[in-house]
């Protein structure tokens, strides 16, 4: 029987095949792996892309009546070499999809709708490997030191991270319950201003009353107590929130999650003058701009305690 080599798409029809249909494809990362098996270094290639000059694994289709394995293997040696010694894994860990746009959990390549089964590849340690093909460039990359997720292609660090700490059902909880904490504290945060402040102005409006200097004292005093602890309180929410966000943006780092918890980036000052008070006000930090006004009802109502304080003296007097 004739065996029917693998062949491609003649390149009118596989334009057309990119515009409609979704494309299967491999990809392939090199791994240096430690004594206990667990991968300590990954290789990337430097490669032209829609996004210009990225680092990227190794990735390629897969061509009719090929096997997954055999199109990794391949494409691996079209990519780089030598490839003595090093092997492909018998079975992927992990399959990726790629999108013309921005999906959560998922790459992005403007081109095509693609499937991706991924494959990594062991290679000794030590070993030099030289690019060739669509590579123009390899370089080995600690698992604490990958290169900064804006010059890499979108779906790497997550086929990465799954190599480097594959997900299982524990990690999925640990991540859902720090996004739900997170969340929670997140609005106890900014319960805890608005309910200190009801119980404030109900306070103040006796301290600034006319009733008796030691009831004015009291109210005052409470006040006082009110702001201080409820700032304490707000900041204590914001420090949990926060160190929950940066515990869940270092798992989305390390397995290639999209980062919707990333600390925000450096802003440039916004110009009252160029941008007008509404931007002004809106690049600042409301957490900061609460706690501080805690603090100033804070130290009002203590004033104002002393004050009491001091004409109920002078009436005894």
């Amino acid at each position: 029987m004739r065996v029917l080599r693998p062949r491609r798409l003649p390149a009118d029809r596989w334009r057309w095949a990119a515009a409609h249909l979704p494309i299967a494809c491999v990809d392939v990362l090199p791994v240096v792996r430690g004594a206990d098996g667990a991968v300590t270094h990954v290789g990337l290639i430097r490669r032209e892309s829609p996004f210009g000059e990225v680092w990227c694994h190794v990735g390629g289709r897969q061509e009719r009546l090929e096997s997954v394995r055999d199109a990794a293997v391949r494409t691996l040696g079209e990519t780089l070499h030598p490839l003595d010694e090093v092997v492909a894994a018998d079975e992927p860990y992990l399959v990726q999809e790629y999108f013309p746009d921005v999906r959560p959990g998922a790459g992005v390549d403007p081109r095509k709708h693609a499937v991706a089964v991924c494959f990594t590849a062991d290679v000794p340690a030590g070993r030099a490997l030289s690019p060739r093909g669509e590579a123009t460039a390899f370089a080995w990359f600690p698992v604490d030191a990958l290169p900064p997720a804006a010059t890499t292609w979108p779906g790497t660090l997550r086929m990465v991270g799954r190599a480097v700490a594959p997900a299982g059902p524990d990690d999925l909880a640990t991540y859902e319950s720090l996004s739900a904490r997170e969340v929670s504290l997140n609005e106890l945060m900014w319960q805890t201003p608005a309910l200190a402040m009801t119980a404030m102005a109900f306070l103040l409006t006796i301290a600034l009353g006319a009733g008796a200097a030691w009831q004015r004292a009291l109210a005052a005093a409470l006040s006082a107590v009110v702001a201080v602890t409820s700032a304490q309180l707000l900041a204590k929410h914001s420090a949990g929130a926060i160190a929950d966000a940066d515990a869940l943006h270092e798992i989305e780092a390390r397995r290639g999650m999209r980062q919707v918890h990333a600390p925000p980036a450096p802003r440039a000052p916004v110009s009252l003058r160029r941008e007008g008070p509404w931007a002004w006000f809106a690049s600042k930090r409301s957490r900061r701009w609460w706690f501080g006004s805690l603090l100033l009802f804070g130290a009002v109502s203590g004033a104002l305690t002393f004050a009491a304080v001091a004409e109920a003296v002078l009436h005894l007097l």
